[in-house]
């Protein structure tokens, strides 16, 4: 599937232009535009004397061009896209556009309460090596919600688990996906992944797929207590986990494989099965880099109750 969006690049002088061909910028935030263009200005001017990294914003190009944002804010790139996309395509092309080590994605409807970035750097080189890091979320009332997420299948249905995330200093809580996409990623380990598969149309299936295809290939995610956002205008967060089109996609790659004996065996899993995926992706190469199964990771998985006991 092709994103059809356009870039307008932030001003930069020569010299910028030169030094950047030498050396690669460490982060990149990605702002996903999902409410008003008074509350994305907001967000953005915080951004803009808050943090001091290269800004993109996500949004439409009738925005864009109707409210003259690159005027506005000349100093940030803006990716435009012609029509509404899935957050899972937005994201891909933030991750294209940005060149940098690692990014961010937030919204244009959350604050940051918290986001130890040297912590983040730090965690990112350990040889545990995660995907990614997800945040802790709050509300509006500034109560924390339910957002990690377990592996669990519920008969022949993929029904993950919610819990709520330890938020004591210095704590990370594996995760099986990232919520809203919103996290702190590597980015070159994102693309190797090949990102969010721009197939899946709902928004839930598409972060299964990503989270899941991270652990499975031996990239944990993990929410750490050390970088905590809060939603503007929001009590609770729910997930459309109703049927979708590609939805047959994350089951395939999610619980064809069957690790036996330390081997890698192909089991369809029925009825839900994209049998041209299952030939030409599942068969030819996740079955060879594939390091444990979907079965395995939910057995041995620690809740964070268990975790903590």
């Amino acid at each position: 599937m092709i994103a059809h969006y356009k870039t307008v690049q932030r001003r930069q002088d020569v010299g910028m232009r030169i030094s950047s061909l030498y050396r690669q910028q460490q982060l990149s935030i990605g702002i996903l535009d999902v409410s008003t263009v008074q509350v994305l200005k907001t967000t953005l001017d915080w951004f803009i004397g808050n943090m001091n990294c290269t800004l993109h914003v996500i949004t439409l190009e009738e925005t864009f061009d109707k409210e003259d944002l690159g005027t506005l804010y000349p100093d940030v790139t803006f990716i435009c896209f012609n029509s509404l996309v899935t957050t899972g395509e937005q994201v891909n092309a933030f991750a294209s556009e940005c060149y940098a080590t690692y990014f961010l994605v937030v919204r244009s409807d959350i604050q940051i309460l918290g986001f130890d970035g040297s912590r983040m750097i730090h965690l990112m080189s350990d040889r545990s090596h995660p995907a990614m890091i997800t945040p802790v979320m709050l509300n509006q009332d500034m109560e924390v919600m339910p957002t990690i997420r377990a592996p669990f299948l519920k008969g022949k249905e993929i029904d993950p688990l919610s819990f709520m995330p330890p938020v004591e200093s210095g704590k990370l809580t594996a995760n099986l996906y990232p919520v809203m996409a919103l996290g702190f990623y590597d980015r070159a380990l994102f693309q190797r992944l090949r990102g969010f598969d721009e197939q899946i149309t709902g928004e839930f299936y598409q972060l299964f797929d990503f989270g899941t295809r991270c652990h499975l290939y031996g990239f944990p995610v993990f929410t750490s207590s050390d970088f905590a956002i809060r939603f503007i205008g929001k009590h609770s967060i729910v997930e459309d986990r109703s049927p979708c089109e590609g939805m047959d996609r994350a089951y395939t790659k999610a619980l064809s494989v069957h690790r036996i004996a330390g081997k890698n065996v192909i089991e369809k899993w029925k009825p839900y099965v994209d049998k041209q995926l299952l030939k030409t992706e599942v068969k030819t190469k996740q079955v060879i880099l594939q390091k444990t199964d979907f079965f395995t990771l939910a057995k041995e998985w620690k809740n964070p109750e268990e975790a903590d006991a």
